[in-house]
């Protein structure tokens, strides 16, 4: 490593003098790690892009360069593709081939959260991956100590799902590291199903919107009675509405499912709700 390598942000960022700029074009080609390190942020620029729904020459933000004058993703591509073509080529040749070898099993554990003890959402993914049951542990302050608790999201894992075309894992990561803009902009370019409503409903609950909720989940619960996320989600759409009897209804149902955790959980609510009517 030399000193270039220390310059690959603010080199992507637009922040160096022309002539720094220059030199660390040409030590690009010949450092590994620093093509490499370019080649990740394209592909995690290209995904973020994706995920709100941009164009591929978008970014979700404007590059600046350091006489303050904003340019785009786009133009800075075009303006360095004696540098980035090679890499971008490389970058989609990753994407191609390095998620079809790699199984859903690696992805890493803080993905889906699998290495937290308990649970911060109370309200259940269509993902089994995201819907293993631990003990519900409401947050507790304000958000950015909660992101903090839980760690960065990784990306790679992201852009590997997504050329896997494995939207429910995509949806379920942002929901569960609090994301709820890129989940629901993901869930928008999906294609009409149960799973789909029931993860907008999971959206709804978070932004209070409950009838909302409600709307989605009546349908997939009647073509789905035996549904465990749809029955949940609607027990607490039920109950924050104040209706107490259905929503104890619901989670008796999910409790007769037998579902280790999930069970004992929903005939706890159930009583609970049972209670407050009484």
């Amino acid at each position: 490593m030399n000193a270039h390598c220390t310059r690959l942000h603010l080199f992507m960022d637009g922040e160096l003098s022309e002539s720094d700029a220059e030199g660390f074009r040409s030590h690009l080609p010949r450092c590994a790690s620093c093509e490499g390190g370019l080649r990740d942020l394209l592909q995690l620029e290209l995904l973020a892009a994706r995920a709100l729904g941009t164009g591929a020459t978008e970014a979700p933000a404007a590059k600046q360069e350091g006489n303050g004058n904003v340019v785009s993703l786009g133009a800075w591509v075009r303006r360095n593709a004696r540098v980035v073509a090679p890499l971008a080529m490389a970058a989609s040749l990753c994407a191609v081939f390095v998620p079809r070898m790699m199984p859903a099993s690696e992805v890493p554990a803080v993905v889906f959260l699998e290495n937290q003890t308990t649970r911060e959402l109370e309200g259940r993914l269509s993902d089994p991956r995201a819907d293993q049951w631990r003990r519900y542990s409401p947050m507790r302050g304000g958000a950015d100590g909660v992101e903090a608790g839980k760690g960065t999201l990784p990306l790679r894992p992201l852009a590997e799902m997504e050329e896997r075309k494995d939207f429910r894992g995509i949806v379920a990561a942002y929901v569960l590291h609090g994301q709820w803009q890129q989940a629901q902009a993901v869930l928008a370019r999906e294609p009409a199903s149960l799973a789909r409503d029931s993860d907008l409903a999971v959206v709804a609950l978070q932004d209070n919107r409950f009838q909302d909720a409600l709307a989605l989940l009546d349908p997939v619960v009647r073509a789905d009675p035996r549904n465990p996320q749809a029955l949940w989600n609607r027990g607490l759409a039920l109950r924050a509405l104040h209706q107490e009897a259905r929503a104890a209804r619901d989670f008796d149902q999910v409790a007769a499912l037998g579902e280790p955790g999930w069970s004992d959980e929903a005939r706890k609510l159930a009583e609970e709700l049972r209670a407050a009517a009484r």
